[in-house]
């Protein structure tokens, strides 16, 4: 799975290992102080989709853009819809 998250020019991604890239280097590690897996309190059946919730709980102007799932993210992938939280 993979949740994208942006706002204006910033844009985040998550990653299967637990960690944030970003076309912002201070972002990523911003998310990956704030928003990491071992930030998570309670119990999740998606650790990805966990985080993107964090991080725009954290980041309220940030918004999820996409959520991508599947067996790998090149190969049966399934696109949902948007969903933007304010």
């Amino acid at each position: 799975m993979s949740v994208k998250i942006e706002w204006q020019i910033f844009k985040a991604e998550t990653r299967s290992d637990g960690t944030w890239s970003s076309n912002s280097p201070a972002l990523a590690e911003l998310l990956n102080a704030i928003a990491s897996p071992d930030k998570i309190k309670e119990p999740s059946l998606d650790i990805e989709d966990a985080m993107a919730h964090l991080a725009i709980k954290g980041l309220p102007y940030f918004k999820i853009t996409e959520i991508t799932s599947g067996n790998t993210r090149e190969n049966n992938s399934i696109k949902k819809p948007s969903v933007a939280i304010c």
